[in-house]
């Protein structure tokens, strides 16, 4: 019998999200420029969204247009599927997808532009319209992008170095220690509410503050069961649940949904309290992701509240860069509780605007 080969061809993807919003989209309506998104990564390359209002030249003067571009391409050909929609109400759970289009193509340096001439309708982007593509004059465009990539392996006759190892399941295994209670060694009360238990070593390598706890000459590090204080359990979990999985529970990595956003809140706190400090910069920019002119004022007063000083600023850019949008939230009543209660971030504010005319 004749010697046997094998080989595997094997593809894999790496997917992501961005949103890109338009506030304002009448006045962007007025102008013949187009727009960009800020830069997003996904499978390695830089990608970004490009907004035409009143279409390309070839969109026959009726239709807004929408490109993803690559930017980094190189000499790399990026195999790729990707889509675009509109979101009707993006605050909304329940955010209702419209003129969905669905592309798949392969990205190069002289081919880095791909997308809709015809996305929407002007007549759908107007402030009357019924479409509901518009929601006080903000659009929202969802970019799904999956970055596709092939490998060939070889059988036993090949060279060893062309196997491929599986991708770590290091998170997958403590996510299940945690979930199944598999040799726990410290107990943790929840303000009074519920008892936790968890794994010594995988609190004292993910928090400074509990190392020093547990390791430390506190009273703590000789106790097995310890009390965590002025905090939900539903907080707590979330934390618990990053120090183990290294990444947020499923439903928060919806960002627009208000569940999401008031968690990411209070996970911001927690994650500052115990020095968790990845965690801190993940909510940090889910809560500068979603802020608006009814809300950034809220944001502004926690961030300054719970010393993130990268959200403050963002908050503070948000503000100051379009005046009528400044104009708008000095309206709200979130800005007069602002000032009443965060009286040092009002004057800076202040401060910045004068600086800024």
């Amino acid at each position: 019998m004749g010697r046997e080969s094998s080989s595997t061809h094997r593809s894999t993807a790496s997917a992501g999200v961005h949103r890109f919003t338009i506030d304002g989209h009448s006045r962007a309506a007025r102008s013949r420029a187009f727009i960009w998104s800020k830069p997003f990564w996904v499978g390695g390359y830089e990608w970004a969204i490009l907004y035409y209002p009143n279409g390309t030249a070839n969109a026959g003067g009726e239709h807004a247009s929408v490109f993803l571009a690559l930017k980094n391409a190189g000499e790399a050909k990026v195999t790729t599927s990707f889509t675009f929609s509109c979101l009707q109400d993006p605050a909304s759970p329940a955010a209702e997808e419209r003129r969905k289009v669905v592309y798949a193509t392969t990205f190069t340096s002289k081919a880095c532009q791909w997308g809709s001439v015809k996305f929407i309708s002007k007549a759908d982007l107007v402030p009357a319209s019924s479409s509901g593509c518009l929601k006080d004059d903000r659009l929202v465009i969802k970019c799904t992008v999956e970055v596709i990539t092939t490998e060939l392996t070889y059988g036993d006759d090949q060279d060893s170095s062309s196997f491929v190892g599986p991708p770590s399941d290091l998170t997958q295994q403590l996510g299940h220690l945690l979930e199944s209670g598999d040799a726990t060694d410290i107990a943790i009360d929840v303000g009074g509410i519920k008892e936790v238990k968890a794994h010594r070593c995988v609190l004292t390598a993910r928090s400074p503050v509990f190392r020093a706890m547990l390791c430390g000459s506190m009273m703590e590090s000789k106790e097995t069961n310890i009390c965590v204080d002025d905090m939900e359990p539903s907080v707590f979990e979330v934390l618990l649940h990053y120090m183990y999985h290294d990444d947020l529970p499923s439903f928060m990595k919806d960002a627009c949904t208000e569940e999401a956003i008031t968690m990411a809140q209070h996970v911001l706190a927690a994650a500052d309290r115990y020095g968790v400090e990845r965690l801190k910069l993940i909510c940090e920019s889910m809560l500068g992701k979603t802020m608006d002119v009814y809300t950034v004022c809220s944001t502004l007063g926690f961030a300054d509240r719970h010393n993130s000083e990268r959200l403050k600023n963002c908050c503070l850019t948000y503000m100051l860069k379009d005046r009528e949008r400044l104009k708008a939230i000095v309206k709200t009543e979130g800005f007069l509780q602002l000032c009443k209660n965060s009286a040092s971030v009002a004057r800076e504010l202040f401060e910045k605007t004068i600086q800024s005319n």
